[in-house]
C-alpha cells in the first residue's frame, strides 16, 4: 500500500492548507527540488493507480545531504511546540524536511 499520512486537524504546509484527513504520501525526486504530494486516495497500492487529479496538496522541498547513511526509508514527525513541527523523510544520503503548523 502507499504510505499514508493522517491528521485530525487542518495543517498549513508551505502556506497552503491541508484539511484534516487521511492521505497517500508521495514524493517526486529532483536534483535541486523534490515534490511532496498529499493525495486523497490513501488506499491505493503504491503508485500503481496514482491519479494527479486526486492531489490535495503539492509542495516543493529542497533535499539535504545526510551525514549518515539511512538504509531504510524513514518517516518521522517532530514537534517543535504545540502548533509547529516537521515531517522528516530520509533515505540513503538524502533528507527532506517539510515544515508544518496547525491551522488553529
Amino acid at each position: 500500500m502507499a504510505t499514508s499520512f493522517e491528521t485530525d486537524k487542518a495543517l498549513i504546509i508551505d502556506g497552503k492548507e491541508l484539511p484534516a484527513g487521511k492521505y497517500a504520501l508521495f514524493t517526486i525526486p529532483g536534483k535541486n527540488e523534490w515534490t511532496v504530494i498529499f493525495n486523497r486516495d490513501w488506499q491505493q497500492h503504491l503508485a500503481d493507480k496514482y491519479d494527479q487529479k486526486k492531489d490535495v496538496l503539492r509542495v516543493q522541498v529542497k533535499p539535504e545531504e545526510l551525514k549518515q547513511h539511512q538504509e531504510r526509508l524513514k518517516y518521522e514527525i517532530l514537534g517543535k511546540n504545540s502548533s509547529e513541527g516537521d515531517i522528516l523523510i530520509a533515505w540513503d544520503k538524502v533528507g527532506l524536511t517539510v515544515p508544518v503548523r496547525s491551522n488553529s
